[in-house]
């Protein structure tokens, strides 16, 4: 089994130095830290009450549709733990939203007004929607951004045991604040490729929803090294 994976940290901590072993034996932690099926939910209360007036409903229907928006916002990136998930977190509002599915590999028959999308790799994803009045020819608009982020990923055949404790060996990716996940409660998501019943490999999406991992932080007389700037 191949695993693409990448761990997620949960909790704030204090900042702490360089380690190269995850120690999957933490303290308990309350089972709600990983539950992120909640939807988030915003009062129905107008922040503003003052007058009737025209100014008054104006602001308090930006300040509704701003919530919406940031309510949103906030509900995929909880789903959103890997460029996997990300990926499909956005096809599924995609398609909520009356986006048709395309093959990149077949002819399209696309038509004015219509909306649009595809994926590669199960990570990457285009969407697009062309308008009534368009021809060839016309200009449009691009808006691009990432799906992934700095994470540290498993290594293959990376488990090992020394001590009592089973520890993975993990490499980084991207530029991350990496004394900001020492100390804290730890997961793994990603994608995984297993064997099928018939005989092919099936590409699954995984998201462990409890602590599984941890990163301590060295003791002093391992690493003075931590109080030089």
């Amino acid at each position: 089994m191949a695993a693409i994976s990448r761990l997620q940290p949960l909790h704030h901590s204090c900042p702490a130095l360089k380690p190269f072993l995850l120690f999957p034996k933490c303290p308990p932690s309350p089972s709600y830290c990983f539950n992120s099926n909640l939807r988030r939910k915003f009062s129905s209360t107008p922040l503003y009450s003052t007058s009737d007036s025209h100014e008054s409903q104006s602001s308090s229907s930006t300040v509704g549709s701003g919530e919406s928006i940031v309510g949103d916002l906030l509900d995929y990136l909880n789903e959103s733990w890997t460029q996997f998930h990300a990926a499909a977190e956005a096809k599924r509002q995609l398609i909520d939203a009356g986006f048709h599915l395309l093959n990149e590999n077949d002819e399209w028959d696309l038509k004015p007004g219509g909306r649009y999308f595809f994926t590669r790799n199960m990570s990457s994803l285009v969407a697009f929607a062309i308008g009534e009045k368009y021809a060839v020819g016309n200009g449009f608009h691009v808006i691009a951004a990432h799906t992934d982020s700095p994470c540290l990923k498993l290594k293959p055949k990376s488990a090992s045991s020394k001590t009592g404790y089973l520890m993975v060996n993990v490499q980084t990716y991207g530029g991350g604040l990496w004394h900001t996940w020492f100390d804290r409660d730890l997961s793994v998501a990603g994608r995984v490729i297993v064997r099928g019943s018939n005989g092919s490999f099936v590409h699954k999406l995984v998201k462990v929803k409890r602590p599984l991992l941890r990163i301590p932080t060295l003791a002093i007389h391992l690493d003075r090294s931590c109080y030089r700037t």
